[in-house]
């Protein structure tokens, strides 16, 4: 069955139809794919609803009863560690009316805060107050559960997915694989992000493009992101093959000086997280950006990794959460998080970060009030400027799949 769209959508995708490999490579997305609000619910509805998101990690479920709650695609969802010790991801919407149900204290059932109904941590309806006798009680107990959905642990984390024959996460990540070994060696566990509570003014698309850009550091970043740059004598910027169906954009750049992180005044040779030691040299002398779009984006360093979840809550607002944007988003060793100053530390990290941040946000600000101008460029791309068009190879790609399958 054909899917009726508004004509604002169906305009934007009739545009994008008619751009190929070569314009993906050339030229930016329309500017309605970043404000126009029907065209964020087709995003919502149609992309994202197939796409595997990160909501979180699994020290935030790290036992039976644990629970979290978050959205996916605008839908309410619980993860939970239900008593078979496994994670799982539950609609938050309860069966009887459609109220959404938080996470309780732990030790406590899921209740819906409307009429009390009672659902296990695998979203097996355990409860239902008033609602007949006890083997009519019985009967809804073997019937009714909250829908539960696709789930992928990768590294720890959580991802979710709301299309039940959607493919495996696991081989659109592999060009990350290689990084990973030197940070399990050594035991690492997270500290996770807190979210913003009021949203980024500006579309999710523009939040990931700038993380990936390699181009702008040099300039907006000035005197926060010198030691590692994009361009240096023999050494640079470094981009990875985009292949069909990949779901992680990638890049490195050097560090002046192996073993460097961040620090207070951004990145730095005196790194507040310790290098890890069984890392290789490659990865002690670079740092590694990887975009999970939509909803994640990743920093492999010497003393960590840190990321920051995306949840896209509009044309023109995006939630985040990251040493960045508020504070934690790391995967550090056992060693890092004993250290006695590790909260000095932790500070340290913030407080470079948001100096980072601080110059993010103008230009942002700026990218998002041009897509409403009529004298806004089709774009031209440089050659430092590679993710970005992979990113639009990624987006084109979304958008038609979601379109194909609606027809």
């Amino acid at each position: 069955m054909t899917k009726i769209r508004s004509p604002i959508v169906d305009s934007l995708l009739r545009e994008i139809a008619t751009f190929d490999s070569a314009a993906a490579h050339e030229r930016m997305l329309p500017a309605g794919c970043y404000t126009e609000p029907d065209f964020f619910a087709f995003e919502q509805t149609e992309v994202f609803s197939r796409t595997w998101i990160c909501v979180g990690r699994v020290e935030q479920v790290a036992q039976p009863g644990d629970c979290f709650s978050w959205e996916v695609a605008g839908e309410p969802i619980l993860v939970t560690r239900g008593e078979d010790g496994e994670v799982h991801a539950l609609s938050a919407i309860c069966r009887h009316r459609g109220e959404i149900i938080p996470c309780p204290e732990k030790g406590r059932a899921l209740r819906c805060p409307l009429h009390f109904w009672t659902y296990d941590m695998q979203g097996r309806l355990s409860g239902a107050p008033r609602m007949g006798d006890a083997e009519a009680v019985a009967r809804l107990r073997q019937t009714v559960r909250l829908p539960s959905l696709r789930v992928e642990l990768w590294h720890g984390f959580i991802f979710v997915n709301l299309d039940p024959d959607a493919v495996p996460l696991g081989p659109s990540l592999a060009k990350l694989e290689p990084l990973w070994a030197g940070y399990e060696a050594a035991g690492v566990a997270a500290l996770p992000p807190a979210m913003s509570d009021a949203p980024l003014p500006w579309n999710w698309k523009v939040q990931v493009e700038n993380f990936t850009d390699a181009y702008h550091p040099e300039f907006v970043h000035h005197g926060t992101h010198d030691f590692a740059p994009s361009q240096m004598p023999g050494d640079g910027v470094r981009f990875t093959d985009m292949k069909p169906g990949d779901n992680a954009i990638v890049r490195s750049v050097p560090l002046k000086k192996p073993d460097g992180g961040m620090m207070k005044d951004g990145w730095g040779e005196d790194a507040a997280f310790p290098a890890i030691a069984t890392l290789p040299p490659e990865q002690r002398a670079r740092l590694t950006f990887a975009m999970l779009p939509p909803g994640m984006t990743m920093m492999f360093a010497p003393g960590t990794v840190a990321y920051t979840l995306i949840r896209p809550a509009g044309a023109e607002a995006t939630y985040a959460g990251s040493d960045r944007v508020t504070y934690g988003g790391w995967l550090l060793p056992k060693s890092t998080m004993e250290l006695p100053d590790f909260r000095d530390r932790c500070a340290a990290v913030s407080a470079g970060g948001q100096k980072i941040w601080a110059q993010d946000v103008p230009v942002n600000v700026g990218m998002q009030a041009a897509k409403r101008s009529r004298y806004l460029p089709e774009g031209i791309y440089g050659p430092l400027e590679t993710t970005l068009q992979q990113f639009n190879v990624w987006l084109l790609e979304a958008y038609r799949r979601a379109a194909r399958a609606n027809r």
